[in-house]
């Protein structure tokens, strides 16, 4: 590694005694950065915060190696974090040797990657009286108690045991075969809950919602029978195999069952029913446990309704729309935001797009009032609860050319706590409004921390969150004792994580300058523009363009992300004097409704534009050579590379695309829920398809285009880019390409050898046509 000094001197006199301080700017590697453990060090997970507040369990590994270890930590910070559990202490012992075989000199399929990953500790559940822990490993399930070090183990299985849950302080839900357990973990009995799940039939069970009072469990039963196989060949072991996932729509219907298995018959769910299928996106319990929240969208993703079914199976039940809203465009996924008072069965807030930003509403159902009974006549009604009206009030909580990404009531209540874009788009404000003002908005901005926050949780009168800056990694943060009816502004915050190591903030980084760029329709497009040390408008410099994935997703931001590593190597490509620019194009997440559909019917239509008006804004304001661009990204980020490099070659010198969208018809067999948002079916909609898929403008290939793609991606599958490098080979476009698969990467790479060869092959391949 190549160190440069920058001494700064100063004396202590008289002592004439001399201290030289090194500001060290090391010159990053592709290795380094793609290499485990990682030069940011491992990111705290599977964080879970006591229902008392009080205690914080997290995994992470001291030597950031997998499988990460169990921490626990007081909430308050009032000591440090301790190590409770290792995996490598739970690993069954391992099966007999198999049988010597000689002709055992290839590849090593179970190394030690694969097991690290297979031993990991996942489904971390606190037990109500925030004493025990629950968690699966190896699809098993365990009981650690808090200060003793031998956690229980409840099964031991040749199956699967997940998603677990604590009901109450001895039982447990679960799911085995697909379908439904309650096992007492006092007097270890076991309860079949659910039945309808038939792997064979393709029917399954997901979505299990227990009432609070552990009697009831709503759940979703989804019917994949039509369905299509979508094969994933295997090339490594002695045989080919071709093992399929399911894709495509399903049939879905609600049903609740008693958590006590006495129900014969579990109880459907009766709602209106839906113009063409549709899918669930939310099941919630009111206060009473008695009524059911069901959020559901049509499928042509066009509509959202929300109902509340009062007292579930009894015999007053009855089903009131509490809103209805419809896009011609998609429904925003923020409306999934459905939270019920936890105190008002008749009451709760949902998320909306409806003014153009998603909000928060309150929505109040009008209670009916009980009969005179000025005789004492003994009645079958109960006087208390006469019902539901039917009239729902709906009010707007929030508001303004922002957007909530996530909102929770504390425990009684009487306040809302939200995160949002209110205040800078490029990080998030943490809001507090309570009942005793009016559920006021701004009332309290409860920390002054800078940054992305993400991953919030409130138990009591304790949230944590993942703090981040653009160049300061995850670590898990407290505000405690505050917001439980009045809204405190800046509570003490309190760092509850270490984990980057104290080499990671001594790097000298060069910080992303954060603008906006005029686009050709006067809207503004976020970028982050990383310059070269030294940077002088005199000189020219090749750029380029990172783009990134999942389209709607925001990478312009002052904070960190999945993207870590893309961002150490945008940071290696200033280093070898490229400028690198990063924008949220249209589609993007975080700028509201009108920017996250622009992309509406049209993939590659003003997303791309986005891109020229980029290109062109930076060869006219920060030196950039018109002849000398790059672009490169990953999924939809892929998708746009090829698009550029193919619809404008004049603009684009060379592209890297990865694990790359080519055929949006492919995808739509793949996940039609993301396709048919944005571009609908492909019988109802083909010109729309045509147009936003690469392999329609293969013939016009003629700069450089590089693609990488995991073999085993069950995502963006390989047919993608197969598909496209046959239609460049009939097309004899062979000079102008190169591909490069990876047999055992699925959509997001594992390895940190895969990563490794990806990246030295991009940083390669733009060294070769962009610096010449």
């Amino acid at each position: 590694m190549k160190i440069k000094n920058f001494p700064f001197a100063f004396c202590l006199l008289p002592f004439a005694f001399c201290l030289v301080l090194n500001l060290q700017a090391q010159n990053l590697s592709v290795k380094e950065i793609m290499h485990e453990p990682s030069i940011a060090g491992m990111r705290p997970a599977g964080e879970s915060l006591s229902p008392d507040g009080k205690w914080v369990v997290y995994l992470w590994n001291a030597e950031g190696k997998d499988p990460p270890d169990l921490y626990l930590v007081p909430a308050d910070a009032g000591s440090p974090a301790q190590r409770i559990l290792s995996p490598r202490d739970l690993i069954a012992p391992k099966s007999e040797p198999k049988p010597e075989n000689k002709l055992d000199y290839g590849l090593v399929l179970e190394d030690a990657f694969t097991e690290s990953q297979r031993n990991q500790i996942g489904n971390i559940d606190w037990s109500p009286d925030s004493t025990r822990i629950l968690f699966s490993q190896n699809g098993d399930l365990y009981i650690l108690k808090i200060g003793e070090k031998k956690p229980r183990r409840l099964t031991r299985t040749s199956g699967f045991e997940g998603g677990a849950d604590w009901l109450d302080d001895r039982r447990i839900l679960f799911s085995q075969g697909g379908n439904l357990f309650v096992m007492d973990t006092g007097e270890f009995s076991l309860v079949q809950v659910s039945r309808e799940a038939n792997p064979q039939r393709f029917i399954s069970v997901f979505g299990a919602t227990p009432s609070k009072n552990g009697e009831f469990v709503a759940y979703t039963v989804s019917d994949g029978s039509a369905q299509r196989a979508l094969f994933v060949p295997n090339y490594l072991d002695e045989y080919v195999e071709t093992p399929s996932v399911r894709r495509g729509w399903t049939k879905q219907k609600v049903l609740v069952a008693k958590l006590d298995g006495s129900l014969d018959k579990p109880i459907e769910v009766d709602l209106p029913k839906s113009e063409g299928e549709s899918y669930f996106a939310g099941i919630e319990w009111a206060a009473d446990d008695s009524s059911l929240i069901v959020n559901r969208v049509d499928r042509t993703q066009k509509r959202r309704q929300l109902f509340y079914v009062y007292h579930v199976g009894r015999k007053d039940e009855r089903t009131i729309l509490v809103t209805e809203e419809t896009d011609d465009k998609w429904i925003a996924p923020l409306s999934g935001i459905v939270e019920p008072n936890p105190t008002d069965a008749a009451q709760l807030f949902f998320g909306s797009e409806r003014d153009g930003f998603n909000h928060l509403y309150l929505a109040t159902l009008e209670k009916a009032e009980a009969e005179p009974n000025p005789t004492g006549e003994i009645r079958g009604e109960n006087p208390s609860d006469p019902g539901l009206t039917g009239k729902v009030d709906i009010r707007q909580l929030t508001r303004g050319n922002w957007q909530v990404e996530w909102a929770k009531w504390t425990d009684n209540g009487e306040a809302i706590i939200y995160n949002s874009t209110q205040n800078d788009a490029k990080e998030r404000f943490l809001g507090c409004f309570s009942r005793n003002y009016g559920f006021k908005p701004g009332e309290g901005k409860l920390t002054s921390f800078e940054g992305m926050k993400t991953g919030l949780q409130l138990e009591g009168q304790t949230l944590i969150f993942n703090g981040s800056k653009w160049n300061a990694p995850d670590e898990l943060y407290s505000l405690t004792g505050v917001f439980y009816t009045l809204c405190v502004p800046n509570p003490p915050l309190k760092q509850l994580t270490k984990t980057a190591p104290e080499s990671f903030p001594g790097r000298r980084w060069n910080a992303p300058q954060f603008v906006e760029i005029p686009s050709r329709d006067d809207k503004k497009i976020p970028a982050r523009i990383y310059l070269p040390a030294g940077f002088s408008k005199t000189k020219k410099y090749p750029m380029v363009i990172f783009v990134h994935g999942a389209g709607y997703l925001q990478n312009v931001i002052n904070g960190w992300n999945n993207y870590y590593r893309e961002f150490m190597f945008n940071q290696l490509l200033t280093e070898k004097g490229y400028v690198v620019l990063d924008i949220d194009y249209r589609g993007s997440s975080g700028y509201g409704r009108d920017w996250r559909t622009d992309v509406y019917d049209f993939l590659g239509g003003k997303d791309y534009e986005d891109h020229l008006d980029a290109i062109d804004f930076m060869t006219a304001n920060y030196a950039v050579d018109a002849r000398r661009i790059g672009v490169y990204g990953g999924s939809y980020g892929g998708f746009m590379a090829e698009m550029l490099i193919m619809r404008a070659p004049e603009r684009i010198a060379a592209a890297a695309a990865l694990r790359p969208v080519a055929d949006w018809k492919n995808y739509y067999a793949a996940n039609p829920f993301y396709t048919s948002q944005r571009l609908g079916s492909p019988k109802e909609n083909p010109e729309g398809y045509r147009q936003s898929s690469p392999i329609t403008y293969a013939e016009n290939l003629k700069k450089p285009l590089l693609i990488l793609h995991g073999l085993v991606d069950s995502n963006v599958h390989a047919q993608d880019s197969l598909q496209l490098i046959e239609k460049l080979i009939r097309l004899d476009k062979t000079e102008y390409f190169q591909l490069m698969l990876y047999p055992t990467e699925n959509h997001t790479f594992q390895r940190p050898t895969s990563w490794e060869d990806e990246y030295e092959r991009i940083l390669a391949f733009f060294e070769k046509h962009l610096k010449n």
